[in-house]
């Protein structure tokens, strides 16, 4: 296109548009009188009787058809996207006089296949708009004879590459009036696209929660409204997604789209089970639409509700996966539709229904992990989900099964907590849940205290029986994970940079801060500090020292973990111990900020000291999730095995935390009584380290014996 039309269209400026289309038709016939008043010709319209029909005006060489820009778009598509004021009605009227076929043109496959009404209609050029119909109507009335309401309905029924016509955009756009303008030219532009054609109008409408506008297609254009929408969905298929309000609408102008499924057999139910938007309403933005929603909004009906009213058998129609509506329900974890197809008012018989691999919704929540459900479905209370507590599917496993392999440790817990729930079923590889979860604990280096070690641990505890179709060693064979010494050997290097960065920077602090102290250095110039005698300082002091000493422990231990010379299980055990090692540094790193805050603002402010004291301490119960997955853990041994069971693991787990906070008593103990506090602290060093230095002593002798018996290595298995 040349640039100067194209400068003229995008502004709107008729006098340079129009002087270079003359132009154009001037040097094109050089011996014809240019005219402002150009008579239209139509292909096929009969000549008027005993008159001559006069010949075409040429059109100027700058619309002809490769004129157009790098998207393919016209000089009528420009102009009719760049606005609708009154130079651009007149450039338009002026491209249409010298190429009329221009005006249903569509764009190149770079443009989309759109028309100039697609354009103007985009751009919310309602002027634009009623020009090219105009046009049209016009044409038709000048050169066929009729009212022109064919050629208006050609124009306005033209499609795009994506199969929509103008009404579509003016749709997306949100313009009500320019809907309503189209559809008062062409009241049946709404039914196009035919059902399964592609997406209608309507459906649009919908989708953008543009209600107004969707009502107002429906009530211009009748029964004959299309409810189409992409991959054989309906416009109900949409409304369920958006507003129970809507959906109630479509539903009372067409009830039968409730029974119709899409390209893959899914019913609007389906699309409404596996909706977000019905989820129970627990994270804080929920909760807070919830409390400000409005009183008339309480009690209304759910488009879940309204689809059972109005096809009461939709929650026995699967979809092309073999998939129920509560088995997408569960999927998705909306525990709402869950309990509302299971209550006894509606249809209780859902809880059997079976999907393609046999599984109930159960399984299918408990494969998620949707934690809500499986809880929901194991409460005892409920006599409606008890028969398939122990459901096996097509593989032979239950729910339970499938909660070990997933490793979701919440939907494990609701499941072992119920004593229905039978813990020795074996799946059709002969495997029991037990089985499952030693063949799914990874070998080598890895987080003890992650979900599937707490879910072997409780399985354990719960007494579990493993298979008895194998030997054990065969089962462990084939079945528990093998360790790759070269995989586990560059994981351990790679986990111990960042660890040792950690240990050297808490040793570089703690160093820093034993010699510049709170408070700082008295002025007898003895060089002690001025706080020095206190019983908060001496504490403080015993923090950092401790600090230090673990830190630098963990860093010695690093060093031996990281270097691939050492033995595979030598190095293991040195980087678990500086992992302990750390965890006591940083807790006496936190107690030495604590201390040396309330040193230094105490004088000036002592309630503000306590409050940073007690802030900063809380992390120490923070840390981690070990401590609540502990009790979690003893409350559904608990709830499973009886009160006796608590006996058995929870001395244990408080002798563990007990352990862990000891050195607390060190810190604040020696302050008091520093020789009994360090003794506690060395015998607690010790105690720690009792294992690891047997092991350590062990593996010296054997280098020792290999040194000193080279000829006589030690028999394997004696």
């Amino acid at each position: 296109m040349d640039p100067r039309l194209l400068r003229a269209a995008r502004r709107g400026d008729f006098a340079g548009l129009e002087a270079l289309l003359l132009g154009a038709a001037a040097a094109a016939a050089p011996n014809q009188v240019a005219i402002d008043v150009v008579v239209v010709h139509h292909h096929g319209a009969a000549a008027v009787p005993g008159q001559q029909a006069p010949e075409a005006a040429p059109v100027p060489h700058l619309l002809d058809a490769a004129a157009t820009t790098p998207q393919g778009d016209s000089a009528l598509h420009v102009v009719a996207a760049s606005g609708d004021g009154e130079g651009f009605l007149r450039c338009a009227r002026a491209i249409y006089r010298h190429a009329a076929r221009l005006l249903d043109r569509p764009s190149a496959s770079g443009g989309g296949g759109d028309t100039p009404l697609h354009r103007a209609a985009r751009a919310g050029n309602a002027a634009m708009v009623g020009c090219l119909l105009d046009m049209a109507r016009q044409e038709e009335e000048e050169l066929a004879g009729g009212t022109g309401g064919s050629r208006v309905a050609e124009v306005l029924e033209k499609r795009n590459a994506r199969q929509e016509t103008a009404l579509h955009d003016a749709v997306r756009l949100g313009d009500e009036q320019l809907v309503r303008h189209l559809m008062s030219v062409h009241p049946r532009l709404a039914r196009v696209p035919a059902p399964g054609g592609g997406m209608s109008p309507l459906y649009l409408a919908v989708s953008l929660r543009h209600d107004r506008i969707a009502e107002a297609l429906h009530q211009q254009g009748g029964d004959e409204v299309s409810y189409s929408g992409p991959a054989g969905q309906t416009a109900l298929h949409a409304a369920v997604l958006r507003s129970a309000e809507m959906t109630e609408k479509i539903l009372e102008w067409n009830k039968g789209l409730a029974g119709e499924a899409d390209a893959s057999s899914s019913t609007a139910l389906h699309f409404a089970a596996a909706s977000p938007e019905n989820n129970p309403e627990t994270d804080s933005s929920s909760l807070l639409r919830r409390c400000l929603r409005s009183p008339s909004s309480h009690g209304r009906r759910t488009p879940t509700q309204l689809l059972l009213e109005a096809d009461p058998s939709l929650p026995f129609r699967p979809d092309g996966d073999g998939e129920y509506p509560i088995h997408v329900a569960a999927a998705a974890g909306n525990l709402r539709l869950v309990a509302l197809l299971l209550d006894e008012h509606c249809c209780p018989e859902c809880a059997g229904l079976r999907d393609a691999r046999g599984r109930t919704f159960l399984h299918v929540a408990a494969d998620r992990g949707r934690q809500e459900v499986v809880g929901f479905a194991a409460d005892d209370k409920r006599a409606v989900a008890a028969s398939i507590l122990n459901a096996q599917d097509d593989d032979g496993n239950t729910a339970l099964h499938l909660a070990v392999v997933a490793g979701d440790l919440g939907s494990f817990w609701c499941l072992l907590r119920n004593r229905e729930v039978r813990l020795d079923l074996a799946n059709n590889d002969g495997l029991t849940p037990v089985d499952l979860s030693r063949s799914t604990v990874p070998a080598g280096l890895y987080y003890k205290t992650s979900a599937r070690t707490w879910i072997l641990w409780s399985l354990v505890e719960s007494n579990a029986l493993g298979s008895n179709f194998r030997r054990n060693d065969h089962f462990e064979e084939e079945y528990v994970p093998k360790k790759d010494e070269s995989a586990e050997s560059k994981k351990m290097t790679e986990s111990t940079q960042m660890l040792g960065v950690g240990a050297a920077l808490v040793a570089a602090v703690t160093f820093a801060v034993a010699f510049s102290p709170p408070g700082g250095y008295g002025g007898d110039g003895g060089g002690a500090p001025a706080l020095a005698g206190q019983y908060p300082f001496d504490a403080f002091m015993y923090a950092v020292a401790i600090a230090f000493a673990y830190s630098m422990l963990a860093t010695f231990s690093l060093m031996y973990s990281s270097t691939a010379a050492v033995d595979w299980k030598l190095r293991r055990a040195y980087f678990e111990r500086s992992l302990a090692w750390m965890r006591q540094s940083t807790r006496s790193l936190l107690v030495a900020f604590a201390l040396g805050v309330y040193l230094v603002l105490a004088p000036v402010s002592r309630t503000t000291a306590i409050g940073i004291m007690v802030s900063a301490s809380g992390t120490l119960f923070l840390r981690n999730r070990e401590v609540l997955r502990m009790l979690m853990c003893a409350y559904v041994l608990h709830k499973r095995m009886g009160i006796m069971v608590l006996a058995r693991i929870g001395v244990p787990m408080a002798v563990v935390q007990l352990q862990s906070s000891l050195i607390f008593v060190v810190i604040f103990g020696a302050a008091l009584c520093p020789p009994l506090c360090l003794l506690v602290f060395v015998g607690k060093l010790g105690h720690e380290d009792v294992s690891f230095l047997r092991y350590v002593n062990g593996k010296l002798s054997d280098i020792l014996d290999a040194l000193l018996n080279p000829t006589l290595p030690t028999p394997q298995g004696v």
